[in-house]
């Protein structure tokens, strides 16, 4: 069953991801006002379910005919640089085709989660825009910038 985490607004909730132990460790949201899924992560990332999540974030937002994401890590327990190389060759393409324009990156400074983003951010080389925030509200302010500029 979902439980609201401390902090978190309001959105439509699309889709929890579990672990086969039953954990959630992926909330994806469509945020109500704005045309970005929220992809909010939890414990301890694996490779499977770094795989997974990415992959399922990205199929809703092509279905809800977005180009945005704000990924929110905070909650996240550890780095992923286990999953680094595969989300290169294989999660970057796949962003790309689904059309992901504007990934916006929300961490809490000096974890080791910040440190995989900033990893993955060199990775990308301008397929699309990658930005790296500690605050959502400056996260949500640049991707509502970005939602301006296409208009």
């Amino acid at each position: 069953m979902y439980k609201q985490l401390p902090g978190e607004i309001a959105s439509t909730r699309l889709e929890e991801l579990v672990t086969p132990t039953g954990k959630v460790f992926l909330q994806i949201s469509l945020e109500p006002h704005d045309q970005w899924i929220h992809a909010n992560w939890i414990g301890y990332p694996t490779h499977d379910n770094v795989a997974k999540g990415a992959i399922t974030y990205l199929d809703w937002m092509k279905a809800k005919g977005c180009s945005a994401v704000l990924n929110d890590n905070r909650h996240l327990v550890g780095r992923w640089n286990q999953s680094l190389d595969w989300l290169e060759q294989h999660w970057v393409p796949y962003a790309v085709k689904a059309g992901l324009r504007y990934w916006a990156h929300l961490d809490t400074p000096g974890t080791f989660s910040a440190e995989s983003a900033d990893l993955l951010r060199a990775r990308v080389r301008g397929k699309f825009e990658v930005q790296l925030f500690e605050d959502q509200a400056a996260a949500e302010t640049w991707l509502k910038s970005k939602q301006t500029v296409r208009r």
